[in-house]
This record gives C-alpha cells, sequence and structure tokens, in this order.
C-alpha cells in the first residue's frame, strides 16, 4: 500500500480552492432562487395554479369564470433583508412596474428605493412581503404574528429563504381566519414534513423546497 505525503500548505490550499468552488456555485444560484420568488408571486396574483385545477376539474363549463387575479403593476413589495438574494429579486420585480421597499440591517446608499430600519414598516406598508434572508437567531420567526397582523387581511407572504423565518403555526392561524390573503411557499419549518392545515387551503401555494435547483445545466 503505497502513501502520499499531504503537507499543511497543500491541504490548505486545497480547502481554499473547494471553499472557493463553493462560493462561486451559491453566487450562480442566486438568480435561480428570486426566479422562483418571483414565479410564487406571479403564480398567486394571477391565481395560475388553482385556475389550471378550476379547468382540469370541469368547473369552468359547469359554474363559469374563474374569480380574477390582480394585476402586477402597482402592487407595493417589500423585500424583507436586502441581502445578495434580495437584490436579484428587486432587479426582476422592478420590471412589472412594482413599487418597491426594502428592510436590511443597514440602508444601502446605491438603493433608490425606500429604506426601512425594521421590518414592520414594510408590512404596513406593502401588498406582499417578499422573505429572503438567511436564517440566524435574529432572524428566526422574523415574521411573526405582530407582522402579519401589520401586513393585514389583503396582505400576502413569499418566502424562499428558510422555513423558521416564518412563525408557521402563527401563518396557518392567519390563513384560515382570512386575516391574511395568502402565501407562496418552497420552505417549511420541518421540510420535508408538511403540516395538513396548508393541504387543504386554496390560498397558499407550495413547492418542495426546490428553489436553487433547476433540470438544465448552462
Amino acid at each position: 500500500m503505497h502513501f502520499i505525503r499531504v503537507s499543511s500548505n497543500m491541504f490548505m490550499n486545497w480547502l481554499k480552492q473547494l471553499i472557493k468552488q463553493k462560493s462561486i456555485a451559491k453566487q450562480a444560484d442566486l438568480p435561480i432562487v428570486a426566479d422562483l420568488a418571483i414565479g410564487l408571486l406571479i403564480d398567486f396574483l394571477r391565481r395560475i395554479s388553482p385556475g389550471n385545477w378550476y379547468v382540469r376539474a370541469g368547473l369552468w363549463a359547469k359554474t363559469g369564470d374563474y374569480p380574477l387575479g390582480f394585476k402586477l403593476g402597482g402592487m407595493q413589495v417589500g423585500i424583507v433583508r436586502l441581502g445578495n438574494i434580495g437584490s436579484e429579486v428587486l432587479n426582476r420585480l422592478q420590471a412589472f412596474g412594482f413599487i418597491i421597499s426594502y428592510n436590511s440591517r443597514r440602508k444601502r446608499p446605491s438603493v433608490l428605493f425606500p429604506y426601512c430600519a425594521n421590518v414592520y414598516d414594510p408590512a404596513v406598508n406593502s401588498d406582499v412581503l417578499v422573505v429572503c434572508c438567511a436564517l440566524t437567531e435574529q432572524t428566526h420567526h422574523i415574521i411573526n404574528k405582530d407582522v402579519m397582523a401589520e401586513l393585514g387581511k389583503g396582505g400576502m407572504i413569499i418566502n424562499v429563504g428558510r422555513g423558521a423565518l416564518i412563525d408557521e403555526k402563527e401563518m396557518l392561524q392567519f390563513l384560515v381566519q382570512g386575516d391574511i390573503n395568502g402565501v407562496g411557499l418552497d420552505v417549511f419549518e420541518n421540510d420535508p414534513n408538511v403540516p395538513k392545515e396548508p393541504l387543504r387551503l386554496d390560498n397558499i401555494v407550495l413547492l418542495p423546497c426546490q428553489n436553487a435547483l433547476t433540470h438544465w445545466e448552462s
């Protein structure tokens, strides 16, 4: 049996390259995650998923036209934490004519949209909150019942960050009681185990945590 002697310098160089490659891969994933956030947003606002099943169930001919969705342009969207993914989301929202504000740990001088120092302000002033920040002790349940109450009955939440960014139990109560309009989720607090309640609701769009995954590679 032959052994290869590896110096500490060789190992450290290899480790640095590995970290660099993973960092590049994560950066490449950012647009993909942002794409999905916009997809969930459009799906809910234009009622694409429920409309699809309405047609499939033969209800269009039996009961008439399906309820109308919402116009995208002019709706107010608050981005919760304008990090790398949030910045990609912001770029895409502009193309649809959304009115944008953002929350972050600090104001970004290069970003010309209104800055909110806390998460409550965009909740008060927005139709939609897009949550796309990292999960830390500070951001755990950053979307809590107080934030959802400020968002109100017409409000919607999109989450492509981590499941525990939202207080899931409170969110389900708000949805069942009609205290928020709906949510689009790619992540859950205990995924892949999804609570039974969302499966019975028609004001929620669910995906199996695939925000950074696509079939085709460039």
